[in-house]
């Protein structure tokens, strides 16, 4: 299974919250560390927002921080938000239309199957898995201040 980069961005994106929570970060600011489109991350941040993931707020002293806990982020919920595609392959209406072997193949139940086993490892983890470790931490938080 191949991620888009909208999971990468909004994985990054929430690294680089929750490593400054509670401070509040401008989507500027997370773009400008890690060089990326704050078209892209603004866009990523309003899913992440409506979604209960981020909250925001406006004006001066605005920005946006982690509206749970990192260890209540699963990174599973994530991907499923912002990735569009529901299987590994579309039988139904793929490329060429509907396969003509769908009523007896296999594949598909393995595919399903393998799509549940990323998911269930997926789940596994949280933006905890990822920040909360103080070395970890430390190591990110001096990438993005040595620049």
């Amino acid at each position: 299974m191949k991620l888009t980069s909208a999971s990468d961005f909004s994985f990054r994106l929430l690294i680089y919250v929750g490593l400054n929570h509670p401070r509040m970060v401008t989507v500027t600011e997370v773009a400008e560390a890690y060089e990326l489109s704050h078209h892209h991350l603004s866009k990523l941040s309003k899913i992440l927002i409506k979604n209960g993931l981020l909250e925001a707020k406006r004006g001066r002293d605005g920005g946006i921080r982690l509206a749970l806990a990192p260890d209540q982020i699963s990174l599973g919920k994530v991907v499923r938000l912002i990735e569009p595609a529901k299987t590994l392959v579309d039988c139904q209406t793929g490329k060429g239309g509907c396969c003509k072997i769908l009523p007896a193949c296999k594949l598909v139940g393995i595919l399903a199957e393998a799509r549940s086993a990323f998911f269930t490892v997926m789940d596994s983890y949280s933006l905890a898995d990822l920040i909360a470790d103080p070395n970890t931490a430390q190591s990110l938080k001096e990438i993005f201040s040595s620049e």
